[in-house]
């Protein structure tokens, strides 16, 4: 699928992210689908899975939840190149895991609830953190079992972040572990209270449910952003100053934040659904992409413009803003051509990427941006 196939060089892109305005003015994308040569090894690419990124883009990585077997995928080559097993159970079991985080080559980071640790391609344990819960949340409203909400580890600082929360009132906070998996700092999130006029529900006969808007806690270029679904605001921490700041962006295309009332309680699934799609009209802000080449943040947001029918399928409407290094919101647009948000996304060699499903086997959508 085609849009466009003008490109500019990298140089030229960051002259133009200096000298204009709003330098997606003009933007046309292309988009292709690659797949990966699995050769005879049998990658189960269906739930339960959970894939990850080498810390330098050239390694995707596909955790088999059920099997706890990683295969290694080389993109450059867009081969399988290896695999290896993590034990489920055992003194080297990471435990109950939801996602890992690739530190080097051979070194993951699995964030599982009290223990997280470090383990190597051979499977073994070769560090970890026995956490105090109680210790670490001494004197903030905060439920233990949300500490390593979202956790990731700075390697070069040798830190722990993570993402506590009060389940009853949805109050956020960031909490900053050293590398003893002691509490250096609990900071409250304020800003992101606004997110509860958005959560939703359900305790029927039916049975219960809840939706809320979803947290993004990322470590990109020695700083931690945070950010939410609810508006473009974020949250910068700065571990080498231990600072905090927060700040919105004066976008002009793609709309602020959720608006409107919902209903915070309901009482059956139907009525609950009714809400939740009333939310999905509502704008989501998205996760931060990094692009090396380009020295830009790229950030997607988006609303359901129209629902799924029995006669026709939904509509989206997608919405890209790129930014600065320094976090300076440098071009906003509506992107047409798309219907789905690459959630999953990551940029290597300036394009990109995000995993798919083809036909049950692995895939990746290319993106170029030209601008």
């Amino acid at each position: 699928m085609v849009f466009s196939c003008k490109e500019k060089p990298v140089s030229e892109k960051k002259t133009l992210a200096i000298e204009k305005s709003n330098i997606l003015e003009g933007l046309t994308i292309s988009v292709d689908t690659i797949m990966v040569d699995a050769g005879e090894e049998l990658i189960t690419y269906g739930i339960p899975y959970i894939s990850t990124l080498s810390p330098e883009a050239r390694y995707f990585y596909i955790l088999d939840n059920k099997t706890f077997k990683i295969h290694q995928i080389d993109l450059d080559s867009l081969a399988f190149i290896d695999s290896f097993f993590i034990e489920k159970e055992g003194p080297n079991s990471p435990g109950f895991t939801f996602m890992f985080q690739p530190i080097s080559e051979d070194q993951f980071f699995f964030p599982s609830f009290q223990s997280p640790s470090i383990i190597n391609a051979s499977g073994e344990k070769i560090r970890s953190w026995n956490l105090n819960l109680p210790d670490i949340i001494d004197g903030f409203s905060v439920d233990l079992n949300s500490l390593t909400n979202r956790i990731v580890f700075n390697s070069t600082m040798d830190q722990l972040y993570s993402l506590p929360v009060n389940y009853e009132t949805r109050e956020y906070y960031l909490a900053v572990l050293n590398s003893y998996g002691k509490r250096k700092r609990i900071i409250a999130l304020p800003e992101f209270n606004k997110a509860n006029a958005f959560t939703i529900r359900t305790g029927g006969g039916e049975g219960g449910g809840l939706k809320i808007e979803f947290p993004y806690l990322q470590h990109l270029n020695d700083e931690v952003i945070i950010s939410c679904t609810v508006g473009n605001g974020i949250y910068r921490y700065d571990p080498s100053l231990d600072s905090i700041s927060y700040r919105e962006f004066p976008l002009k295309i793609v709309p602020l934040e959720k608006k409107g009332e919902i209903k915070n309680r309901v009482h059956s699934n139907e009525e609950f659904e009714v809400e939740v799609k009333k939310i999905a009209t509502q704008i989501s802000h998205w996760n931060f992409i990094w692009d090396e080449a380009s020295q830009l943040y790229f950030r997607f947001a988006s609303r359901v413009f129209s629902h799924r029918t029995e006669y026709k399928e939904s509509k989206m409407e997608i919405f890209l803003m790129v930014f600065s290094k320094d976090l300076e919101l440098v071009g906003e647009t509506r992107l047409e051509g798309l219907t789905n948000v690459p959630h999953s996304g990551f940029f290597k060699e300036g394009k990109l990427w995000s995993n798919v499903n083809v036909a049950d086997e692995l895939g990746f959508s290319v993106i170029d941006f030209q601008f």
